[in-house]
């Protein structure tokens, strides 16, 4: 008698696969599901991979108890695997997790320091994007001010001080590659994700993404991600 839910979590199970071969390549010998299981985005779901490759044993190897299959898998056996071959076939993109231009803090050079540290303060932002014509062409964080102290400048901070008076620590180029990239609108989370957990080293650590079009700096901002936003990646 035909197993509706055998055949379709058969059918998943292959699907998965050769999706999983887009996610750990084809070079390596053994299960390409359990190195899908070992990969860092998917490890939490081990325990459920290890079960679904047995049954997925069981049932190739057609184990019957009086002509029935011996296992039956479960619909959440079934509902795992669209979730996983989801996660792959259609995974988020990274504009789906980053702050939309709209809600961005920004500045120019004729804005008042403290005020904008003040915003800064009461929106819980560290690192503000000056902008013209829409682009990003620096970015004002504390650290703006270290590198003024280090140089030996002597720092009299008035209301009436603006942050063109630290250009020289401002632009974008300054940083770019290093604590500042940027991202086209298409690229997904998880490709912020591993721009992240790959830019990270002793000295650097990437601090923004910022999104473009083309994923070029002097295109409009459309959004910016933080390594916050890309955490939890599942």
């Amino acid at each position: 008698m035909p197993n509706t839910k055998t055949d379709s979590f058969l059918e998943l199970y292959k699907r998965l696969e050769n999706a999983a071969v887009k996610v750990v390549g084809d070079n390596a010998r053994g299960s390409v599901v359990l190195r899908l299981s070992n990969h860092p985005r998917f490890a939490r779901y081990r325990n459920e991979f290890d079960c679904c490759r047995e049954v997925r044993n069981l049932l190739s190897h057609e184990v019957r108890i009086d002509g029935d299959f011996a296992v039956t898998p479960s619909d959440a056996a079934i509902a795992f695997l669209e979730k996983i071959l989801a996660m792959i076939e259609t995974p988020p993109m990274a504009r789906s997790r980053a702050t939309p231009r709209a809600k961005i803090l920004s500045a120019k050079p004729s804005d008042s320091l403290l005020a904008l540290t003040r915003a800064m303060q009461a929106k819980g932002v560290s690192h503000v994007p000056l902008l013209s014509q829409g682009a990003v062409t620096g970015v004002f964080s504390e650290n703006v001010l270290f590198e003024a102290l280090l140089q030996n400048r002597s720092l009299t901070i008035t209301e009436a001080t603006t942050l063109a008076e630290f250009s020289e620590f401002l632009p974008i180029e300054r940083s770019l590659g290093k604590v500042y990239q940027f991202l086209p609108e298409t690229a997904t989370l998880d490709d912020a994700g591993e721009m992240f957990d790959n830019a990270y080293d002793r000295n650097h650590k990437l601090k923004i993404l910022f999104i473009t079009q083309h994923g070029v700096p002097r295109e409009p901002l459309l959004a910016l991600l933080s390594p916050y936003d890309v955490l939890d990646r599942g």
